[in-house]
């Protein structure tokens, strides 16, 4: 118990037996391609890795995170496979198959070092304890993440909420042969789209909260381009699914069904936005669609080629258009 809590913190030195295998559990998981690995022997052991816990049916913060993870398993390009692993265990094993993590994972273009990983529940309830998740339901568990180096013993936790690149480099700073590039160098591996923000009213929000899903003018990434989503959608039915997406869905709302359908791998979580932050969402939105000079074809298109797409994804369901 105390080795768990001590997950919170973090710890450095050479590994010893409260940081090996006497510690994590070496039960059998089974990643997105159906292989079944052991998770001290195959997973942890002498590597550098990143382990996370989400479910597919997430209607929160699931989708938003592992889109932030993709952007960080981007910068870190080579060393994912090599270096170093990504984790992202389904705390909802039941439900979430190989294959429907499957989905999920290429819906993200996961490399083969990001794994998505299902088991037994007694086996996930081993592992995720062990790693400090201990929450009672689904819509408690936690959004950060813990970060080791298992050869050398040191462990702490993270978050993908915060500065992505002040995260990349905590995961490279596990390796003791990485050394801090200069600023320069480490800022130009990086797209200065994610580190500049020109003070654009809405931009800061949109950045941190929908750059990694989605694109504006730029095509489909996890979910549609929004260029012109003001001019298609009815302001008070935007402002309602911004709000609360999941109470839409769940109503049955047209459009919000067709968009569920179109991107049934991830599905539009709920962000906690209140309306200020809807209001100024919309205002950036807006103002980038006039900027494009209103380029609303152009996404409406992409979202329909990618219900046409994957029509027959899922128990051959079809996707009606948005």
């Amino acid at each position: 118990m105390v080795a768990a809590a001590a997950l919170s913190a973090t710890t450095i030195g050479p590994a010893t037996a409260e940081w090996d295998e006497s510690y994590f559990p070496n039960v059998e998981l089974v990643n997105q391609d159906g292989v079944p690995l052991r998770f001290w022997d195959d997973l942890l052991r002498n590597k550098i890795v990143v382990v996370n816990f989400v479910y597919t049916e997430c209607p929160d913060i699931c989708g938003l995170s592992s889109a932030r993870m993709a952007q960080v398993v981007d910068w870190l390009g080579e060393r994912i496979g090599k270096d170093i692993f990504i984790y992202s265990i389904s705390l909802d094993p039941e439900t979430d198959t190989p294959q429907r993590l499957r989905d999920y994972a290429d819906a993200f273009d996961a490399p083969d070092g990001w794994m998505f990983l299902t088991g037994s529940p007694e086996d996930v309830d081993i592992v995720r304890f062990k790693m400090g998740e201990r929450s009672e339901s689904l819509a408690q568990h936690r959004s950060d993440m813990v970060i080791g180096n298992a050869a050398t013993g040191e462990w702490r936790r993270a978050s993908l909420m915060g500065s992505l690149v002040v995260l990349t480099e905590e995961i490279l700073s596990l390796d003791p042969a990485w050394s801090r590039p200069p600023p320069a160098a480490t800022m130009s591996a990086i797209p200065q789209e994610q580190l500049v923000i020109k003070d654009t009213h809405g931009e800061g929000l949109f950045l941190a909260a929908c750059a990694a899903c989605h694109t504006i003018g730029e095509g489909i990434r996890v979910g549609p381009d929004l260029s012109g989503v003001t001019l298609r959608r009815d302001r008070e039915w935007l402002k309602a699914y911004l709000l609360a997406p999941n109470r839409l869905l769940a109503q049955g709302d047209a459009v919000a069904v067709a968009l569920d359908n179109a991107f049934p791998a991830v599905r539009m979580p709920n962000l906690q936005l209140n309306d200020t932050d809807v209001e100024d969402l919309i205002h950036y939105l807006s103002g980038q669609t006039e900027l494009l000079g209103q380029a609303q074809e152009v996404a409406e298109a992409s979202v329909h080629d990618h219900a046409d797409h994957s029509e027959h994804d899922h128990s051959g369901q079809t996707h009606p258009e948005n």
